[in-house]
Protein backbone atom coordinates (compact mmCIF):
# COMPACT_ATOMS: atom_id res chain seq x y z
CA UNK A 1 0.00 0.00 0.00
CA UNK A 2 1.50 3.32 -0.98
CA UNK A 3 0.13 6.59 0.55
CA UNK A 4 0.15 9.26 -2.17
CA UNK A 5 0.80 12.49 -1.65
CA UNK A 6 0.25 15.98 -3.16
CA UNK A 7 1.95 19.07 -2.71
CA UNK A 8 -0.30 21.62 -0.38
CA UNK A 9 -0.01 25.01 -0.38
CA UNK A 10 0.76 27.03 2.97
CA UNK A 11 -0.88 30.25 3.28
CA UNK A 12 1.23 33.12 4.67
CA UNK A 13 0.94 37.10 4.88
CA UNK A 14 2.36 39.51 2.33
CA UNK A 15 4.14 42.86 4.19
CA UNK A 16 1.31 44.55 3.16
CA UNK A 17 -1.17 42.15 5.35
CA UNK A 18 0.66 42.18 8.22
CA UNK A 19 0.60 45.65 7.94
CA UNK A 20 -2.97 45.60 7.60
CA UNK A 21 -3.00 43.59 11.22
CA UNK A 22 -0.61 45.86 13.27
CA UNK A 23 -2.78 48.91 12.38
CA UNK A 24 -6.19 47.12 12.96
CA UNK A 25 -7.91 49.28 15.55
CA UNK A 26 -10.25 46.44 17.15
CA UNK A 27 -13.95 48.13 17.68
CA UNK A 28 -14.68 47.84 21.53
CA UNK A 29 -17.01 44.72 21.06
CA UNK A 30 -14.14 42.88 19.49
CA UNK A 31 -11.49 43.77 21.82
CA UNK A 32 -11.33 40.58 23.14
CA UNK A 33 -9.46 39.46 20.38
CA UNK A 34 -6.36 41.64 21.02
CA UNK A 35 -4.47 38.76 22.97
CA UNK A 36 -5.01 36.79 20.05
CA UNK A 37 -3.94 39.12 17.44
CA UNK A 38 -1.01 39.96 19.13
CA UNK A 39 0.17 36.48 19.87
CA UNK A 40 -0.21 35.98 16.17
CA UNK A 41 1.77 39.09 15.40
CA UNK A 42 4.45 37.66 18.10
CA UNK A 43 4.81 34.46 15.90
CA UNK A 44 4.68 35.94 12.73
CA UNK A 45 7.82 38.23 14.42
CA UNK A 46 9.83 34.99 15.29
CA UNK A 47 8.46 31.79 13.82
CA UNK A 48 7.18 29.79 16.89
CA UNK A 49 4.89 27.12 16.48
CA UNK A 50 1.46 27.69 18.55
CA UNK A 51 2.97 24.61 21.26
CA UNK A 52 6.28 26.37 21.54
CA UNK A 53 4.49 29.53 22.71
CA UNK A 54 2.06 28.28 24.80
CA UNK A 55 4.77 26.84 26.89
CA UNK A 56 7.15 29.88 26.94
CA UNK A 57 7.72 31.95 30.84
CA UNK A 58 9.52 35.27 31.50
CA UNK A 59 12.31 32.44 32.23
CA UNK A 60 12.83 31.95 28.16
CA UNK A 61 13.84 35.26 27.74
CA UNK A 62 17.52 36.56 28.78
CA UNK A 63 19.86 39.16 27.98
CA UNK A 64 23.23 38.82 26.51
CA UNK A 65 25.68 41.56 25.49
CA UNK A 66 23.12 44.28 23.93
CA UNK A 67 20.60 42.13 22.59
CA UNK A 68 17.59 40.70 24.17
CA UNK A 69 16.92 36.76 23.31
CA UNK A 70 14.56 34.72 23.29
CA UNK A 71 15.58 30.52 24.47
CA UNK A 72 13.35 27.65 24.48
CA UNK A 73 13.61 24.17 23.57
CA UNK A 74 10.59 23.22 21.13
CA UNK A 75 7.72 21.30 21.94
CA UNK A 76 7.98 19.00 18.61
CA UNK A 77 11.66 18.47 17.69
CA UNK A 78 13.39 18.94 21.27
CA UNK A 79 15.80 21.69 19.69
CA UNK A 80 17.12 24.43 20.70
CA UNK A 81 16.39 27.70 19.92
CA UNK A 82 17.86 30.85 20.46
CA UNK A 83 16.73 33.90 18.94
CA UNK A 84 17.79 37.83 19.18
CA UNK A 85 14.32 39.17 19.28
CA UNK A 86 15.96 42.99 18.75
CA UNK A 87 17.52 41.98 15.71
CA UNK A 88 14.44 39.81 14.22
CA UNK A 89 11.76 42.46 12.45
CA UNK A 90 13.45 45.36 14.04
CA UNK A 91 12.56 44.35 16.90
CA UNK A 92 8.51 43.92 17.14
CA UNK A 93 8.33 41.34 19.02
CA UNK A 94 9.67 42.86 22.36
CA UNK A 95 7.12 46.26 21.59
CA UNK A 96 4.40 43.89 21.89
CA UNK A 97 6.22 42.07 24.72
CA UNK A 98 6.45 45.62 26.96
CA UNK A 99 2.61 45.59 26.09
CA UNK A 100 1.56 43.10 28.91
CA UNK A 101 2.96 43.51 31.90
CA UNK A 102 2.35 39.59 32.78
CA UNK A 103 4.76 38.33 30.63
CA UNK A 104 3.55 34.78 31.33
CA UNK A 105 -0.48 35.83 30.87
CA UNK A 106 0.15 37.07 27.20
CA UNK A 107 1.72 33.19 26.70
CA UNK A 108 -1.76 31.65 28.07
CA UNK A 109 -3.93 31.36 24.94
CA UNK A 110 -7.47 29.21 24.38
CA UNK A 111 -7.08 25.99 22.57
CA UNK A 112 -5.32 26.09 19.45
CA UNK A 113 -8.27 25.60 17.29
CA UNK A 114 -10.99 28.22 19.95
CA UNK A 115 -7.50 30.53 18.74
CA UNK A 116 -7.83 29.51 15.26
CA UNK A 117 -11.60 30.55 15.15
CA UNK A 118 -10.73 34.01 16.82
CA UNK A 119 -8.19 34.24 13.85
CA UNK A 120 -10.76 34.06 11.37
CA UNK A 121 -13.03 36.99 12.70
CA UNK A 122 -9.50 39.07 12.92
CA UNK A 123 -9.27 38.52 9.35
CA UNK A 124 -12.53 39.43 8.34
CA UNK A 125 -12.26 42.63 10.55
CA UNK A 126 -8.73 43.22 8.59
CA UNK A 127 -10.85 42.67 5.21
CA UNK A 128 -7.77 40.14 4.32
CA UNK A 129 -8.88 37.53 1.59
CA UNK A 130 -7.61 34.76 2.82
CA UNK A 131 -7.16 31.76 5.07
CA UNK A 132 -5.18 32.44 8.25
CA UNK A 133 -4.70 29.78 10.75
CA UNK A 134 -2.07 29.91 13.63
CA UNK A 135 -0.16 28.23 11.67
CA UNK A 136 0.62 30.90 9.00
CA UNK A 137 2.26 33.21 11.78
CA UNK A 138 5.48 30.31 11.18
CA UNK A 139 5.02 30.26 7.52
CA UNK A 140 4.74 34.29 7.36
CA UNK A 141 7.90 34.03 8.83
CA UNK A 142 9.96 31.98 7.11
CA UNK A 143 8.76 33.81 3.74
CA UNK A 144 9.46 37.26 4.83
CA UNK A 145 12.72 36.22 6.19
CA UNK A 146 13.68 34.63 2.90
CA UNK A 147 12.66 37.53 0.86
CA UNK A 148 14.71 39.81 3.56
CA UNK A 149 17.84 38.04 2.05
CA UNK A 150 18.46 35.88 4.94
CA UNK A 151 20.06 32.55 4.21
CA UNK A 152 17.48 29.36 3.76
CA UNK A 153 20.59 27.52 6.14
CA UNK A 154 20.11 30.53 8.89
CA UNK A 155 16.13 30.33 8.42
CA UNK A 156 16.23 26.78 9.13
CA UNK A 157 18.17 27.72 12.64
CA UNK A 158 16.16 30.06 13.32
CA UNK A 159 13.04 27.90 12.85
CA UNK A 160 14.54 24.49 14.49
CA UNK A 161 14.03 22.18 11.60
CA UNK A 162 16.42 19.67 11.88
CA UNK A 163 16.34 18.84 8.06
CA UNK A 164 16.93 21.83 5.45
CA UNK A 165 14.12 20.43 2.92
CA UNK A 166 11.60 21.21 5.51
CA UNK A 167 12.39 24.78 6.14
CA UNK A 168 12.32 24.97 2.15
CA UNK A 169 8.59 24.01 2.15
CA UNK A 170 7.88 27.14 4.52
CA UNK A 171 10.01 29.44 1.90
CA UNK A 172 7.65 30.65 -0.34
CA UNK A 173 9.56 32.74 -3.10
CA UNK A 174 7.33 35.46 -4.00
CA UNK A 175 7.90 37.71 -6.38
CA UNK A 176 9.38 40.54 -5.57
CA UNK A 177 12.27 38.34 -4.08
CA UNK A 178 12.98 37.40 -7.57
CA UNK A 179 13.07 40.88 -8.27
CA UNK A 180 14.90 41.93 -6.05
CA UNK A 181 17.49 38.94 -6.63
CA UNK A 182 17.65 39.50 -10.37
Amino acid sequence: YHIKTTPTRHSFLLPAEIKQLESLNLPSRWKHLEHTLDAFLFCCYTGLRYSDFTQLTSSNFTQMNEDYWLVFRTVKTKEEIRLPLNLLFHGKALLLLEKYKDTNSFFHLKPNPAVNKELMRIRTLAKLNKHISFHTARHTNATLLIYEGIQIPTVQKLLGHRNIKTTQLYSNILLDTIVKDL
